[in-house]
């Protein structure tokens, strides 16, 4: 019972802090590197069949571009809070939110579902980066596209998150 209340308290933790962040984001108002190099991610790893990035698949989604919630803390602080993205998707797997933040050590990511409505976490998945896309396609795609195929195939499209020279390459 302790453990569970433990698990709540810190999936709660996870998902305060967030500001709402109109796109594309200005990469010089992003104080936090963690949370650049996240956005980048998003936006340039594709999905197993190499067709569409993360990002389009959060569009496919339902995600509404001009609306996303981003969590920017500062690198140097030890904090247990971490960087974060937070964006509302509506398919027939999940209905919600979909957060992506750094795992408490760094090591990876965490995948959370969180139902709209409610503050705790319907489904948390730790995931390294290589798996990273491929976990997101499981866990939120139910086949729809919203997007045409010549569109999804440009990793780097008009509705890019981040305004300015990705640090990754697409």
């Amino acid at each position: 019972m302790q453990n569970a209340i433990k698990n709540a308290v810190s999936q709660h933790d996870v998902l305060d802090g967030f500001n709402h962040a109109k796109l594309p984001i200005d990469r010089d108002s992003i104080r936090s590197r963690r949370l650049l190099h996240m956005l980048e991610l998003v936006e340039v790893l594709r999905t197993p069949d190499n067709q569409r990035t993360m990002w389009h698949t959060l569009l496919d989604a339902g995600a509404n571009p001009d609306f996303i919630w981003i969590r920017d803390c500062n690198d140097g602080a030890q904090q247990r809070i971490r960087p974060a993205i937070q964006i509302r998707i509506n398919t027939c797997k999940h209905r919600g939110f979909v957060v992506l933040a750094y795992d408490a050590g760094d090591r990876g990511f965490k995948l959370l579902l969180q139902d709209g409505g409610t503050s705790i976490a319907r489904v948390t998945v730790e995931v390294n980066v290589r798996k990273l896309a491929t976990v997101l396609e499981d866990l939120v795609d139910d086949g729809t596209r919203r997007l045409s195929q010549d569109f999804a195939y440009n990793a780097v499209s008009s509705n890019a998150a981040i305004e300015g020279d990705y640090l990754l390459c697409p």
